[in-house]
């Protein structure tokens, strides 16, 4: 009888170790999908601030130019603003470490372990 008994008991936890199988896997698809979900979502986030900010920097790059024709002629004016425009990009370009990378590697570290 004890076998018998054992036996049972042996046929009951493996099925409950195949619905808690089923489960983890069923946490883990969601899990999966709720991350890719906001790194989905952050994504597209970025990129329409990206579209947003370099319509901003044409526009500004543009005012600076006409805020220059006070001082010198058109060409001149829109010529040194193009440079002030070459130079933020390579600031941006030696500082993207710590500007763009860090940021994004911190965002996505924390979407993934979180």
């Amino acid at each position: 009888m004890s076998n018998n008994s054992l036996l049972d008991q042996f046929k009951t936890i493996l099925a409950r170790s195949k619905d808690w199988a089923a489960l983890e896997l069923e946490y883990a698809k969601l899990t999966a999908a709720e991350k890719i979900t906001v790194l989905a979502g952050a994504a597209v986030a970025g990129m329409v601030c990206l579209m947003l900010g370099m319509t901003a920097l044409i526009l500004f790059g543009i005012a600076l130019a006409y805020l220059l024709l006070e001082l010198m002629c058109t060409a001149l004016a829109f010529l040194v603003s193009g440079c002030i425009m070459i130079l933020i990009m390579v600031l941006v370009y030696l500082l993207r470490e710590k500007l763009i990378m860090n940021p994004i590697a911190k965002i996505i570290t924390k979407i993934l372990l979180k």
